[in-house]
């Protein structure tokens, strides 16, 4: 895996759609962003948080039908914790939190399944799959202390979901902001914004904050959807992928023995 002493962390560089086929990525995270712009303007008003982000979002509420059985998943989990990767071991690329205060399981990306990672958490990926459009599902796991700059996604059209599994004892301490509106998490109090606007993310206690993450397509009208449909596609096929598919996959043992994947919807 990647170290902190490489050079090529955090920094832009190129977009692989085949082995030799590459395009450079800044102009084009920069392209998806003014889209942004235009796409902003057919989803529902976002950032919400608790009952109002449930009532925009009902089919949302299969996690907290799960919630038990998830935290259980997650105690289970993080018995193997220094097995865990950070963001930047799976993508360089990405943000960087030093060291490796900042870790991510991966239980789907772009469409693809993680099968090795999710047999070790069965029973939040059954809750998942109950959920249509999901693309890409993570644990995120925040050491006490870090923080992960303002910053934007690219993936214009993406809605993302947050559910809060483990919050620190003094919750106003570990917050997001989002787009100017702050935030502190609650343990099943779910929380949905537009990953295109700049957040940014400060954990101000010694405790870990544990949220489940989820990116799912939004309803798009024609042609937009031609633009949000091709860039996915993209993505989901490039040799980049690929890789970051592989680095993601860490293989903690199934939980309880269990091997057999649930059936995605």
């Amino acid at each position: 895996m990647e170290t902190d002493a490489n050079p090529n962390i955090g920094h832009k560089g190129r977009l692989y759609l085949t082995k030799n086929i590459w395009v450079p990525q800044e102009p084009v995270e920069k392209f998806n962003l003014a889209m942004s712009e235009v796409i902003l303007r057919r989803l529902p008003k976002l950032p919400l948080g608790g009952a109002e982000a449930l009532e925009v979002f009902p089919v949302l509420g299969e996690l907290k039908k799960s919630h038990d059985k998830i935290k259980a998943d997650l105690q289970y989990l993080l018995s193997h914790h220094e097995e865990i990767p950070a963001l930047h071991e799976v993508h360089p690329r990405d943000l960087f939190v030093a060291g490796r205060a900042w870790r991510t399981f991966l239980l789907k990306i772009w469409g693809h399944e993680i099968k090795e990672n999710i047999a070790a958490v069965p029973d939040t990926y059954e809750a998942i799959s109950r959920i249509p459009g999901v693309h890409s599902a993570l644990f995120s796991i925040l050491a006490g202390g870090a923080e992960i700059v303002p910053h934007r996604g690219s993936a214009a059209g993406v809605i993302r979901f947050h559910y809060p599994l483990i919050v620190p004892t003094e919750p106003e301490k570990c917050w997001i902001e989002i787009g100017g509106y702050h935030f502190s998490w609650e343990e099943g109090v779910p929380l949905v914004f537009d990953d295109t606007r700049e957040h940014w993310v400060k954990n101000e206690t010694n405790e870990t904050r544990v949220v489940l993450i989820i990116d799912f397509n939004a309803e798009m009208p024609f042609p937009v959807n031609l633009y949000t449909e091709f860039r996915y596609q993209l993505i989901r096929h490039s040799a980049e992928l690929k890789v970051v598919r592989e680095r993601a996959a860490i293989g903690v043992p199934p939980r309880n023995g269990q091997v057999e994947l649930p059936k995605a919807a």
